[in-house]
């Protein structure tokens, strides 16, 4: 054999050598990777096991007998608590259900200081307003990711036409009440769109009937208010909509900032004290917040004419089921609310009332998402 020819069998005797040693490596590397990512997955696998066994294995209801306070159950913020009442999903956990109900959110509030009841179904606004009248209530069940109301001006009227919320410079703006969530979100609303609170002139309208009136008297120029009325007003064409605030894009976009609307709350040393109570009502509004949002319209009829029908004598169950639609996605899907969404909230109720001490509201404490993380685990599992 020449000399070339034994350097080059050498020379090639080298190289699958080394494709071999490559192709070693590349086998162990992979095996290696596979094993790290199979570990992490263990791991990860593990740590959801543990916190779905902690969530499984919370204490069972201390008490079987729960009160909520609640005013004007068949309004559509409230809309999940109907649903968990009417689909029995409180019993399913163990809980009867007793709802007291207020003609008022300052006395729903009251029953629940007083002791009259155990948990509150309001809007988070007043909640943190409590706080700070020093009763401390907690957040725990989201159930509204948006204020669920519009802004609407007479689509006749003797003047020039209202088109923009800038035009409201100097005009009056109805709202349930001064103070109120309407009120606040309205504010907020138009000092996005440049105005101050000086040019704007609230009027504080009441109920349903009595918005009606001063809106068809021309005694307001706008009205801020919830759904059935605006819908049922804007079905009439007696309103041209400025803002609409019952989707979560559509009022981002109005607002520039989320601004939650409904929840459940109870008193932090209710929640201490009765940790399997609390865990039960938020598995029972979860469950209902879930139904919502695959629910369809004929179901939605089906359960609620009764409560429809004994509400404002205005509202017929077709136009209930219309104006669910239209919330339908305002409705939180997981009961749990960020803590920007707070702070947004606070400043918004500031902007609206000076007044408010906001050194006495701590936005830690407001809300406890805690419950609605582990009803989820508990009805995934």
């Amino acid at each position: 054999m020449t000399l070339k020819n034994k350097q080059g069998q050498i020379n090639s005797q080298r190289r699958q050598l080394l494709r071999s040693t490559l192709q070693q490596v590349s086998a162990w590397a992979a095996l290696s990777l596979m094993s790290s990512k199979a570990a992490a997955l263990t791991r990860e696998q593990r740590a959801s096991n543990k916190a779905k066994s902690a969530a499984l294995a919370f204490p069972k209801p201390e008490k079987r007998i729960i009160t909520i306070a609640a005013t004007n159950l068949a309004a559509l913020p409230y809309l999940p608590l109907l649903v968990a009442q009417q689909n029995g999903y409180f019993a399913q956990h163990g809980l009867e259900l007793d709802i007291n109900e207020q003609q008022s959110t300052a006395r729903a509030l009251q029953a629940v200081s007083a002791g009259g009841a155990d948990i509150v179904c309001g809007w988070l606004e007043n909640m943190l307003g409590a706080q700070s009248r020093a009763l401390s209530l907690q957040s725990f069940v989201l159930l509204g990711l948006t204020p669920m109301m519009a802004l609407g001006v007479p689509s006749k009227s003797t003047g020039a036409p209202l088109t923009t919320l800038a035009q409201l410079r100097g005009r009056k703006v109805g709202v349930v009440s001064l103070n109120s969530p309407t009120h606040t979100v309205a504010l907020a609303l138009l000092r996005r769109a440049g105005l101050r609170t000086s040019e704007i002139g609230f009027v504080s309208v009441g109920s349903p009937t009595g918005a009606l009136a001063a809106l068809r008297s021309g005694q307001i120029d706008a009205l801020m208010y919830t759904d059935p009325l605006m819908l049922q007003l804007e079905q009439r064409a007696e309103i041209q909509v400025l803002a609409d605030l019952r989707n979560p894009l559509a009022a981002h976009a109005a607002l520039g900032m989320h601004l939650p609307s409904s929840c459940l709350a109870a008193p932090a040393d209710f929640l201490q004290r009765f940790p399997g109570t609390a865990q039960a009502c938020s598995d029972a509004m979860l469950q209902a917040l879930q139904w919502l949002q695959q629910a369809s319209l004929r179901d939605v009829l089906r359960l609620l004419p009764e409560r429809v029908e004994s509400g404002a004598s205005s509202m017929d169950a077709q136009l209930f089921v219309a104006s669910f639609e239209r919330l339908r996605e305002a409705f939180s899907p997981d009961g749990q609310c960020a803590q920007s969404a707070v702070q947004n909230l606070l400043q918004a109720m500031h902007d609206a009332d000076p007044a408010l001490r906001l050194e006495k509201i701590d936005p830690l404490r407001s809300i406890n998402n805690a419950w609605a993380q582990r009803s989820l685990l508990r009805l995934r599992g």
